[in-house]
Order: C-alpha cells, then structure tokens, then sequence
C-alpha cells in the first residue's frame, strides 16, 4: 500500500531528549533535598567523612534563610574544589565493587550539586599542607569561578534562600519553629552517633548545644537526655554474631513512650528506620504493652557486604543480605540486657555519670501567658435565662480536685461515680445495655441506641467552640508538670500554643527541651495531665490530624482534642445511668453525630422492624 504524500511528507518530531545539567540537579534535589534538615544531613555527613574532630551548624528562620555548616576535616585541593559541585563527582567510589564496602555515610555523589540548584551556596575550604584555600559560589546551578581565599583549614559551605527558584516546594515547608526543630533533631542524631565529634549547633544567632567530644557514649546521651534519665540507661552487652555486633543502651520498660521519640538506632554511624530491627527489639523484651514503644540507643555494627545502604535516596532505609541473623543478635542482646538489669548486674546510676556538664545555652521562644483565676471551683461559663444544669459539663471531683482541697461542685454532675439525679426526657426511656458499649431507649418511634464515647466528643467540643465567645475558665495545678519533650514536638507545641491558651491549658518554657504545665481546663478533669498533652502533641506531631480547608485551627484542634479526652473516660459511669448525658446531647447543636463524622445516636423505627419482622 501506498502511504499519501501529505503523510510522507511530515517532518518526525522527536519526544525524548536529553535533560540540562540544571534541571537534571533539580530532579534528583527532589529526592535528596526535602526540607533544610535534609541539607544539613547531607553536609554534616561529609564533614564526618572528611575526619573533623569539630563540627558546628547554623541555621537561621528554620534553615530557609541560612545554614552553614563549618568543619576542621581535611579539606580539599584547587581540583577538587573545582569538581565537587559537579553531578557525580565523589571522592567515594572508583569501581563497581565499592558499593559492596561502604563504610562512609556520603557517597551518591548528588547532594552538593541537587541543594546549589536550589539554593544560593558558597563554599570555602582549605587543606592543613596548603598555604591558601579557595572558595566557590553558585546561584540556582550556576557556578561562579573559582577563586582563592585565605582561611583556616576544613571547610565550610553555606547555604542561603533554600527553594528560592522552586517556590512550590518553599510552600511545602513548614512553620520556622518546625524545620529548626528537625535541623536540630539532625544534629543531635549525628552527634549521638559519633560522641568523639564535637557538636556545636547555633539557631538564629543564640548558642543551642556545645557539647564536647568524648568517648564516653553515656556521658554524650546525659547531654541531650539529661542526668536523671541517663541515669536509668541499662548497658547492652557487647553481643556479637557472624558480620554483625550489637551494643548501646536500653531503658528500663517503665520509660516506653507513645511514640518512637526515644529510639535511636545507628548502623554503622548511620541513623537508620528499620521495621526488622523494631520488632527484633519488641521481642527481646519478650512483647511490649500495645500502644508503647520502649526507648533505647541501640549501635549496630553490620560488615558492609552484609547490608545495603543505597535503597533509599536520603539512605534513611536499609537491606540486611542475612536479616535474621541481625534479628536473633538483637533479640539476644535485649533479652540479656534486661535479665543481668533484673539480677542487679550492671546498673548505671548517675553518680556514675562526669560531672562536668556541657556548655548549653538557650532562648526558647516564650509561649503566650493566660491570665488563671485563683484555686477555686471553676465558675459556669456563661448564666442563661433557664439554667441548664445538667449541659454544663462541670468537672468531677477528682483526685486532683482532692489534692487541691476543692470543694465539690455544687450540683450534681454526669460524670460523677454517685447516682445521677433523675432527668426528665418524656420522649425516651433506658431499657437496657448492649455489650457493655452502647445505651439502649425506646421512645414513641421506636428503639434508639446511643454511644456513650461518641456523644461524649459531641458535647465537650461544642463546649470548646463556645470559648471563642465565652472564654474557658482554667484550673491551676497545686504541682505543676514538666513535660520532657523531643525538639521537633517543641515546635509543634509553639505552633498550637494559641490553640491550647483558648482551650484553657497554660504551658511555659522550662529549659531547652522542657515545658512546665501550670493549668488545665475546668471542663476536663484529667487525672494525667501530663499525659494528656504529650499524647495531644503525638498526635499532630506524627501525621495522623490533617488540616482541612476552611476550618480554623482552633476547630482543628478541639476536634483532637475531644476525641482523646472522650477515649480515655470511663464509660461505664455514662452506661449506668445515660439519661444526664443523653439530655447533654440533644441540647448540642449537631446532636446526631461526633465531630469526627461518627453517629451518636442509631434510631431503628418501629415501622422498619415491623417490616422486616412482619410478614
């Protein structure tokens, strides 16, 4: 057949083409460069590679504005200098075999070109036997030419205006306080995996952290931990396995968390996120309370060809040739750890810690200060033509209320273990309990199941929304709480401190890592109270709460927080008399569902069971 001259006659377009230098730096910047925390890693890890002794970080407006990053390493040469911001150029690998004996943290030969084309670099190095050094500038990929400049030996790379050519990923980043959080909590993984290193990290011109090398792995955990709890490290027994050696420190089980905050786990001095290696550790402590992850500082040493560190583009992620060998030396080494603990064997206490404490400053951004009413039963927050005692969800006497010597409050209340008084709903009538979970009615209509937890939400959120006209009366903690928190759930804390001023919390400062919980809301009796707020801030700091459009921050925030309160009631109270709480619902606004979308009552009408029951 023969093909028409109009279609012989088109010109062939071709589709694929080759991508610039810049763009291809910008491309692989996606993967290696995530947030200003990311760019830190990747340049303190090559100080560490180039043998620095001394390393200091800092950052300005989170790492968006600055960081530098200055070593005393080696240093480079006039012709290295000139290669290094190059796509590929590593000092790492020759040949293909090397990747099966990686022993440095850097070796992809991507960091420094993908963070110079996104950012505005400079860098300045010099080696101990050279007179002079040089330095090196580049703006969005575009390199300038290298001159000579005089400085001391190392080097030392700063990085300013991060994403300030891909402004879409600038939107992706989160508040200040937030990303100098996570560029902290990088450093501090560094510098706990290479105590010998000393670590100085400067956030927006204030000293944070100098702490000294040393080679005493607890004293370079008291640093960041403090002495108290270093005080109950437990020390694993060196524990060796064929290619594998496991060592570190464990915490006794009464020190889990809610979360991972606490878990360190270092391969080869590379902090690593390892599924195997979490369960191994569960195991070794023959099972775990659900819910609670124990808190430990766990050093692998992995022959390099047993292990695969290039599954991943920030190598956060591993690949052990023979996991299950690592898993019984894991296993092996917790189980021996905690049955010597258990026998009186080896028990640091902090007198066994130096006593020379590392030079640390700080000046925490302070949290916003709410004026509290005296020690005194909280007041209603608002008087209406028709009281409504029974809605006002006034606290119990609890046993923080005891040691306050409170007086109780002077009406009956639904959360009360005692007799609720009898509510009058003409319309509904209890008749029973299913499974010890949900309230069974009938009214003219037919049969009405209600959740007790589900209404709970319903009504202490729609309380929280009225602070916004009718400000929430708070209760002051006789002794206040110290709240021990992870630098990154610091930033979160300041971010959502307005939120929890409105709430009816008072939260301050108290050291570098530290919150003091002055008062809680009156309307939530809470027995842990510190608890409560740690598991609040887990909550916003792992993901699990998104923002939602067209919501406010403070809805946002009193949604979470009913829901937790709600889950850690007793509902065996409501389910023995739910008729007070039933009357508290059906004044709510939306009385039909939680503010999570879950339904609080059930109706099953009577023309529906006769339908289905009739013939």
């Amino acid at each position: 057949m023969v093909k028409s001259p109009s279609i012989m006659s088109e010109t062939p377009q071709q589709n694929i083409h080759l991508m610039s230098d810049i763009l291809a730096s910008q491309v692989a910047a996606g993967e290696v460069v995530e947030r200003p925390a990311s760019v830190v890693k990747e340049l303190v890890e090559n100080s560490i590679d180039a043998g620095a002794h001394s390393i200091r970080v800092e950052v300005r407006r989170g790492g968006v504005s600055l960081i530098k990053v200055t070593d005393d390493g080696c240093g480079m040469s006039r012709e290295d200098a000139a290669l290094c911001l190059q796509r590929h150029a590593t000092s790492k690998l020759v040949q293909v075999e090397d990747l099966f004996a990686i022993r440095q943290l850097g070796f992809r030969g991507e960091a420094l070109p993908s963070i110079a084309s996104v950012s505005h670099l400079s860098l300045t190095t010099r080696r101990s036997q050279d007179v002079e050094g040089w330095t090196l500038s580049c703006e969005g990929g575009v390199e300038n030419p290298l001159m000579n400049a005089g400085c001391a030996p190392g080097t030392e790379i700063s990085v300013s205006n991060l994403f300030f050519n891909t402004p879409v990923r600038r939107k992706f980043l989160k508040s200040d306080e937030t990303e100098a959080g996570h560029v902290e909590h990088q450093v501090r993984l560094h510098a706990l995996a290479f105590p010998e290193i000393r670590f100085i990290f400067v956030r927006d011109g204030q000293l944070v952290f100098d702490v000294p090398g040393t080679h005493d792995l607890r004293q370079r955990i008291a640093d960041f931990v403090g002495r108290e709890t270093a005080g109950q490290l437990m020390l694993i027994r060196p524990t060796e396995a064929p290619g594998v050696r496991v060592s570190g420190y464990l915490m006794p089980v009464s020190a889990a968390r809610r979360n991972r905050r606490m878990q360190y786990v270092f391969l080869n001095g590379r902090p690593i996120e390892d599924q195997i290696i979490n369960r191994a550790v569960r195991d070794g402590y023959g099972g775990f309370p659900p819910g609670l992850h124990p808190a430990l500082f766990l050093y692998l040493e992995v022959e390099p060809a047993l292990v695969d560190v290039n599954v991943h583009p920030a190598k956060r992620e591993v690949r052990f040739r023979r996991p299950a060998e690592v898993t019984l030396a894991i296993m092996d080494a917790v189980a021996a750890t905690l049955a010597a603990h258990a026998r009186g064997e080896e028990q640091p206490t902090p007198q066994q810690l130096p006593q020379t404490a590392p030079v640390v400053s700080v000046s925490p951004v302070p949290l916003p200060q709410r004026k509290l009413d005296p020690v005194s039963p909280p007041v209603p927050r608002k008087e209406a033509a028709a009281p409504r005692p029974i809605l006002e969800l006034k606290p119990l006497v609890t046993p923080r209320q005891q040691e306050l010597e409170l007086p109780p409050a002077p009406v009956p209340v639904v959360q009360s273990v005692a007799p609720a008084p009898t509510v009058n709903l003409p319309n509904f009538r209890h008749i029973g309990t299913l499974h010890n979970q949900y309230a069974i009615f009938e009214n003219k209509e037919g049969m009405v199941l209600m959740s007790p937890r589900a209404a709970r939400e319903r009504i202490i959120f729609e309380r929280l929304q009225e602070s916004h006209r009718h400000p929430l009366t708070s209760q002051r903690l006789l002794v206040p709480e110290l709240l021990e928190l992870d630098t990154r759930d610091m930033g979160i804390a300041k971010e959502i401190s307005p939120q929890l001023e409105q709430a009816g919390f008072q939260v301050s400062p108290f050291g570098r890592n530290t919150l003091r919980l002055e008062a809680v809301p009156a309307i939530l009796p809470l027995r842990k109270a510190a608890d409560f707020v740690q598991e609040l801030l887990r909550v916003f700091t792992s993901g699990e709460v998104k923002l939602v459009r067209n919501r406010s921050p403070f809805e946002h925030f009193a949604r979470q927080l009913a829901k937790q309160y709600a889950s850690q009631e007793d509902m065996d109270v409501y389910l023995r008399n739910p008729m007070p709480l039933l009357a508290a619902l059906l004044e709510c606004e939306i009385p039909y569902c939680s503010p999570g979308g879950k339904s609080t009552l059930l109706p099953f009408p009577m023309s529906e069971l006769n339908r289905r029951f009739q013939s």
